[in-house]
């Protein structure tokens, strides 16, 4: 049975082999390690897109009459346990080979683990821009020995062939996590929250990208963001990054470096307010505009 598709900002699915980017929810929150809810955002952002013009004021474009957006609907994604993980890597693997950015819509902050590792098979020199407030490079803390979505860049730097990752906004995190960054034999590069907002200007943002090779891998957690703007998330946590503070840095590294893929984790949708998803909406097209607007996209077929 073929997966039944959606429309973001209101607009018919584009097949696929016409598509620029390609939408894939992944509505999971078995990992949160405390409130649960992620697994309904995939969809609410799609309804808060049906609200969002499509014409972008800083670029000047308006992507939807130039581009083709593919969107999947979240009930297409398997229920039965262990099934979403291998169908969500598949849905990036015919993206790429679609030659279109894969855009998973999460769910908690595993799923980063699920598409970093479907585009490692693709392009084997990635590096990660992961923005969130916890760095996730934890060991195993629950009583059961499980993992949860603290640990996932943890379990990136186990893959066989890890790529580097470079984070911004974080300002909570384990003893083990610290020990981590600072071990320089492990690549990672932190960009704590406080020295950034102690920065007399953005030119740290500089030294970001000067991190990154391409193509990289955005990973988004909604947390990264300061409460103010997104406040329905898993465990907001105060001083994130503002609005147009993270906009200019994603502005700039699309400017030059190719953002081959993309996710957004960690929304918790709550009731009476749309504040949250619209916000996480509006950062995915923003995203798409600055990717397109600076030419870095792979031709299609």
């Amino acid at each position: 049975m073929a997966d039944a598709e959606a429309r973001f900002l209101g607009y018919e699915s584009s097949d696929l082999s016409e598509a620029y980017f390609s939408l894939i929810p992944a509505p999971h929150d078995a990992t949160a390690s405390y409130i649960r809810g992620q697994a309904l955002a995939p969809q609410k952002i799609l309804d808060a897109s049906s609200i969002i013009d499509d014409y972008d004021e800083e670029t000047g474009l308006s992507l939807i009459d130039m581009i083709g957006i593919h969107a999947l609907a979240p009930e297409s994604a398997p229920t039965e346990p262990g099934q979403l993980e291998p169908w969500v890597k598949e849905r990036v693997a015919e993206a790429l080979a679609a030659t279109a950015v894969p855009v998973i819509l999460g769910g908690d902050g595993t799923v980063s683990l699920w598409g970093i590792t479907a585009l490692l098979a693709n392009s084997p020199e990635l590096t990660v821009l992961h923005i969130d407030a916890n760095a996730d490079l934890g060991d195993v803390d629950d009583e059961d020995g499980s993992e949860n979505h603290h640990t996932v860049m943890r379990r990136v730097l186990e893959l066989e062939h890890p790529p580097s990752i470079c984070q911004v906004g974080i300002r909570t995190l384990s003893r083990d996590s610290f020990e981590r960054i600072m071990d320089s034999s492990i690549s990672v590069e932190t960009f704590f929250m406080a020295d950034v907002d102690r920065s007399p200007d953005e030119s740290w943002q500089d030294s970001v990208i000067d991190e990154l090779r391409s193509p990289v891998y955005l990973s988004i957690d909604m947390t990264g963001l300061d409460p103010s703007v997104a406040p329905a998330v898993g465990a907001p946590e105060p001083g994130g990054l503002r609005w147009w503070q993270l906009l200019r840095l994603l502005k700039k590294v699309a400017s030059r470096r190719r953002i081959a893929a993309i996710d957004i984790t960690e929304l918790c949708p709550t009731e009476n307010s749309i504040q949250s998803e619209l916000a996480a909406a509006r950062l995915i097209y923003k995203t798409m505009n600055y990717i397109q607007a600076n030419g870095k996209m792979l031709s299609k077929p």
